[in-house]
């Protein structure tokens, strides 16, 4: 080494060692001041993805817990009013059978009739003597068989016709309980987290308004509906047992009329008539024809005893002489209970054509969401004196909603053959329930109960 002026010369000519080879630890900061805003950004792009795929998870969550509160609700709305179409039809075709055992019991005190003035009338033709009176004893022993077991199928018939109607108006009314019930068990189940909004728990008061509306109670003087739909639903020989005889080859100067049937009188009272007159022309010759001799009649009636006259087959017109004996020598008993109340649905109300919409509205508040927060536990920090305070302030803008509606819609999955369409009724059980859009107007309802702007009603949330 050489040594002068100042400086020292080695072996490297006696220039100075390079800045970095100088002083390596100058550097060493300014790496780590880009990459922690850099750490920052990632780990708040990582909260906001979490978050948002936690939130799109719970949409989706209380999307599918409001459809099947809603779907539920209004599979058993459907099923109640299915129940309601199939009691109406059994009663109905009950009520048609106790009309048919009291037409048949008519009828056979009719025979029995009949058979014994044939009988009186035959006795002294050789042979045909014997035959109807055996035919007419024979009667005789099947109408005491038949009497009393018809009587017993009617009071059965009848007990259990009262029954089925109870059953139908305790379904019916309970339906308004358990359609809300059936809602809100079925959002805990599903979420227990989610609950019915305030504007969902007003549209279920809403429905229950509109179910009360939908069907009409036909009880009392009101009737008159089931009994027109039993009157249609009568065969032949129940509504109108009437037949006419020429026994002059068809010359129409001597008549045998035939008039009888069965009417549900008023509401409470099933009566047979059964008359049989001989019919002549005034004047032999001209004239109209009229009754002359009343020849066989009978009459049963079962029920609460009535002055009241039905058609039966137009026999009071045809045959009064006739009808008059009838109601005379009527038996009367009191095993009829009276034609039942029902559900049914009025004419205007089959115009509205579908039942009460059921809208669900659900609601997830921000402190129950599951979302980066809550995952890592900085909902809220604790202070020095022991309270906790929240990171986030809870807000009607932070709370999610789910909206689903759900109606029972009547269709016939099998055309009808005569190709006519069916009109909603309670009588027929082909109700469905399904999904449907919401509208504005029920939008609007709870939006604006549950603290929303007026213009969210357009945005379904």
């Amino acid at each position: 080494m050489i040594v002068g002026r100042g400086r020292c010369v080695g072996a490297s000519g006696g220039f100075p060692p390079p800045p970095a080879a100088r002083s390596p630890r100058h550097a060493r900061g300014q790496a780590l001041a880009l990459t922690l805003p850099l750490l920052a950004v990632l780990i708040a792009a990582l909260w906001w993805a979490f978050d948002a795929g936690q939130a799109v998870t719970e949409k989706r969550r209380l999307t599918q817990v409001a459809d099947a509160a809603a779907l539920g609700a209004a599979t058993w709305q459907a099923r109640a009013l299915n129940f309601d179409a199939y009691t109406n039809r059994a009663i109905i075709a009950n009520e048609a059978a106790i009309a048919q055992s009291v037409s048949l019991r008519g009828w056979s005190r009719y025979m029995n009739d009949l058979l014994l003035k044939t009988a009186v009338l035959t006795a002294w033709i050789p042979y045909v003597d014997v035959a109807t009176a055996s035919l007419q004893r024979l009667w005789v022993t099947l109408d005491r068989g038949l009497q009393p077991s018809l009587s017993a199928y009617e009071r059965v018939t009848t007990l259990i016709d009262q029954d089925i109607a109870a059953a139908q108006r305790a379904m019916h009314l309970a339906t308004a309980q358990v359609v809300p019930a059936s809602v809100r068990e079925v959002v805990e189940s599903g979420d227990s987290r989610a609950v019915l909004s305030p504007g969902g728990e007003a549209a279920l008061v809403a429905w229950q308004v509109e179910w009360a509306r939908f069907a009409s109670f036909y009880g009392g003087a009101w009737r008159w509906r089931q009994k027109e739909v039993l009157e249609r639903s009568l065969d032949g020989f129940t509504a109108n047992r009437n037949n006419t005889w020429r026994p002059l080859l068809g010359i129409d100067i001597l008549r045998l009329e035939k008039r009888g049937g069965t009417d549900l009188i008023g509401f409470e009272t099933w009566r047979a008539v059964d008359t049989l007159s001989e019919h002549q022309r005034r004047y032999l010759l001209f004239g109209r024809m009229r009754e002359q001799v009343p020849l066989v009649w009978a009459a049963v009636q079962s029920g609460v005893a009535t002055a009241a006259r039905g058609q039966h087959g137009n026999a009071a017109q045809v045959n009064p002489d006739a009808t008059r004996a009838a109601l005379a020598a009527m038996r009367r008993d009191r095993i009829y209970r009276g034609l039942p109340s029902m559900w049914d649905l009025s004419v205007a109300q089959r115009a509205q054509f579908d039942p009460p919409r059921i809208p669900v509205r659900v609601m997830l508040r921000p402190a129950s969401k599951s979302g980066a927060a809550a995952v890592w536990g900085m909902r809220s920090v604790e202070s020095l004196d022991g309270s906790a305070h929240l990171l986030q302030l809870e807000s009607t803008a932070d709370t999610m909603f789910a909206l689903a509606v759900a109606v029972s819609t009547f269709s016939r999955p099998i055309a009808r053959s005569d190709g006519a369409t069916e009109k909603p009724s309670l009588y027929a059980p082909f109700w469905y329930s399904r999904m449907a859009s919401s509208t504005v107007a029920e939008r609007a309802l709870m939006t604006t109960l549950d603290g929303d702007p007026l213009w969210l009603a357009s945005v379904p949330r």
